[in-house]
């Protein structure tokens, strides 16, 4: 497959090498519009879904439409929509040796894996639409994240933002393979990266929420499912990122959008609209801080700059440094977040309360006795979580490969 196919236009000789490094090629050329489009859809997406877990807490269910609702499926068109021009723009060009260096569909389309994955993601999102609208009125509001058109939902947009961060890699690979001094295309491909692969965690951690939030945080379940989301992903996107710090800045990414969602939505009014209502509220109610895995990520990426080991001992070594360095911030952090009254306040977040639970609960505010594992079964799940995060981290690892050599 010839990279020239890809970065210059039909029926273009590409210049000699001297001249290429000479005359830099223009952003234009290297990124195509579509990438620009999905990298945006998948914060749209994140911003829509953050926003409607605050909707249904504070408001509840007002209507299908909602305005997170709108922003959801407004990502999900825009970038169907341009990955499907992407895809028209690539299938009738008559240009054989570009269509070589993309994927065949059906034998007549041409395009990306990214924008295959993307426009995958875009149809079982708005598939996904009308399914919820008529759960919601054969059973009414949710009492759980994963219901099946929710599921449907999750996946899709999952699929969606894997395509944005497949779609950017390609450019990043191929920059990186012709060797050309165009550092401000790579710094900006690398920041679409991170807001991408941001975004993707942010929507991961959002989906295991049931195990993550500061009353699960003294049970091992908590760290066996971070450990599973972070070491699945993060070591494969810090190799195709191809930056030194690059697990710390996706986990960095991560904190500051969920953060950033936080922060604003509280400064908005809401009132609730579905009963019972049994806790007066006037402002939006967002979800929980969100969790310190920025703290292991910086140790694991100086872990892979230093270490020569093989993939297997790198794998174990991650894992430990995981776990091990989330426990030893998170376990005394959750009893900040739950306890104490310096977290009731609008950095933290942690006085937020559904509208439908009562507010003089004797436990809104410690933990109960089953929030708590007992010593021996905490050790036990804190050493299955190690095992997790040792054979996720080698499949993130050959991942990362795979990422590293997308060329079409």
């Amino acid at each position: 497959m010839s990279l020239s196919t890809t970065l210059f236009p039909p029926k273009q000789r590409p210049p000699s090498l001297a001249a290429e490094r000479a005359t830099p090629v223009s952003i234009s050329a290297v990124i195509p519009l579509y990438v620009y489009a999905v990298s945006l859809a998948s914060l749209l997406i994140v911003a829509g879904i953050l926003w409607d877990i605050a909707w249904h807490k504070s408001i509840g269910r007002d209507k299908f439409l909602s305005p997170p609702h709108i922003l959801i499926y407004l990502g999900a068109i825009f970038a169907g929509l341009f990955s499907g021009i992407q895809v028209l723009r690539n299938s009738y060009r008559p240009n054989t040796e570009t269509k070589g260096a993309l994927v065949r569909v059906w034998g007549i389309f041409y395009s990306s894996l990214g924008a295959l994955f993307c426009i995958w993601g875009a149809i079982a999102m708005l598939t996904s639409a009308p399914f919820d609208n008529w759960w919601h009125s054969a059973y009414g509001l949710d009492l759980a994240i994963l219901t099946p058109p929710h599921t449907l939902l999750g996946l899709g947009m999952q699929c969606l933002q894997f395509g944005a961060c497949v779609s950017i890699c390609l450019h990043i690979n191929i920059l990186k393979a012709r060797g050309a001094a165009e550092r401000g295309q790579l710094r900006l491909l690398q920041f679409l990266f991170i807001v991408c692969a941001s975004s993707l965690m942010v929507m991961l951690f959002t989906l295991g929420s049931a195990y993550l939030d500061p009353r699960e945080m003294r049970t091992s379940i908590c760290y066996q499912v971070a450990t599973l989301i972070a070491l699945l992903f993060l070591p494969a996107f810090s190799r195709a990122l191809r930056m030194k710090w690059g697990m710390t800045s996706i986990a960095l990414g991560y904190f500051v959008i969920q953060a950033l969602s936080s922060w604003i939505l509280r400064l908005f009014p809401a009132e609730p609209k579905l009963g019972p209502i049994l806790t007066h509220i006037t402002h939006f109610q967002p979800a929980h801080f969100p969790l310190l895995i920025v703290v292991p990520a910086l140790a694991m990426d100086v872990l892979i700059q230093r270490s020569k080991a093989g993939e297997w001992t790198k794998s174990l070594w991650l894992a430990l440094i995981f776990v091990g360095g989330l426990l030893v911030v998170q376990y005394p952090f959750s009893k900040f977040l739950l306890e104490s009254p310096g977290s009731r306040n609008w950095f933290f977040g942690e006085d937020t309360w559904y509208f439908g639970a009562i507010p003089d609960w004797p436990y809104r505010y410690k933990f109960r006795p089953q929030d708590i594992e007992h010593s021996l079964p905490f050790a036990r799940g804190i050493f299955f979580a190690i095992g997790i995060g040792l054979v996720v981290s080698r499949i993130s690892l050959r991942w990362g490969r795979w990422m590293q050599n997308i060329q079409r």
